[in-house]
């Protein structure tokens, strides 16, 4: 049995695939002896011979043996590399349950062609997780805050929502800290106007503005002003990724709708207007392609940072690349 759990909502992403562990885990094997777990940074960080060995092993004591392999879609991208992922997947055996993790766009990694493969074989069972906006997030933030023991009404989401954006991280975050706040009393716009801070401020705003050749002179002098004010690199730099995340989506949407406006950008992708008007002007200006590279160069750098990359350096490395004309 093949699971198959993906899409942009890291956070929802990361809690179904523990659900399924923690759920093998006390149906077969409390010990947890035969649940092993890979996590892909980049293409050699899990080497298939391991995963391979891990799938076909007997199980220990147990009926079933569970493996969980993260990040593989947006990893393993072209058809050659796939080839022989796909060959070793066919063979997988009735006692081992796979679960393939991917906290990447249903888009992207319905595009793989590993992903197309392994869609096609038996006993697959697929759990797409896409951002979540309007209606759908208003439920998922009811829901949260119930799990949390606390009650917030429509009213309020929405001010929840226009601090936060649709980002399940941070939402799951602040609704634990409201429901702490709150107690046995309704989560109030006032308490959100107390401790939730906005995802969006106007120098960050205008410090993205300036990400343009033209205007690197002024952008290097609101990147100087946000350090000597005291942020933290790894905000800043989270910050930056971000936002060329948002720039790549509402690019998509650019080129597949050319008359895309504010709100059309603001109900795709949860976004306050204010900040769907902002970005939407920002991805005009750029080609995708382009953003693609930042994103790249983004996510490598992440990957630099955990392994002992200072964050300082990681921040000018990326705003440098974003502020380069060519």
């Amino acid at each position: 049995m093949i699971l198959l759990v993906y899409g942009d909502d890291a956070f929802r992403v990361k809690e179904r695939s523990r659900e399924f562990v923690n759920k093998f885990a006390e149906k077969f094997d409390p010990t947890r002896m035969n649940i092993d777990e890979f996590v892909f940074g980049k293409k050699d960080d899990v080497s298939i011979q391991k995963v391979s060995e891990a799938i076909a092993s007997s199980p220990f004591l147990s009926t079933k043996r569970m493996v969980r392999v993260d990040g593989i879609f947006s990893t393993v991208t072209t058809k050659p590399d796939a080839e022989p992922w796909v060959a070793m997947l066919e063979r997988v055996p009735g006692s081992t349950i796979l679960v393939l993790v991917d906290a990447s766009s249903k888009e992207k990694v319905e595009k793989t062609e590993l992903w197309k493969r392994v869609s096609m074989m038996k006993e697959i069972h697929s759990y797409p997780l896409p951002a979540l906006s309007g209606s759908e997030l208003q439920v998922w933030i009811t829901n949260r805050a119930k799990m949390h023991g606390a009650v917030i009404v429509p009213a309020v989401i929405g001010a929840l929502i226009d601090r936060v954006g649709n980002n399940s991280w941070r939402l799951e975050t602040e609704i634990g800290k409201l429901a702490a706040y709150a107690g046995d009393a309704p989560i109030t716009e006032e308490m959100i106007g107390k401790l939730v801070s906005s995802e969006y401020r106007e120098d960050i705003f205008a410090f993205m503005d300036a990400m343009s050749a033209d205007r690197a002179s002024f952008a290097l002098r609101k990147l100087h002003e946000e350090r000597v004010a005291g942020a933290d690199e790894f905000p800043l730099f989270g910050m930056l990724m971000r936002q060329i995340r948002l720039l790549l989506q509402v690019r998509s949407l650019c080129d597949e709708l050319p008359n895309v406006g504010k709100q059309d950008v603001a109900n795709a992708l949860g976004l306050h207007p204010f900040v769907a008007q902002k970005v939407l002007g920002e991805a005009r200006r750029r080609s995708f392609e382009r953003m693609k590279q930042w994103h790249e160069l983004a996510f490598d750098l992440d990957f630099a940072m955990k392994r002992g990359l200072a964050a300082d350096v990681a921040v000018d490395r990326l705003v440098a690349a974003m502020l380069d004309a060519k």
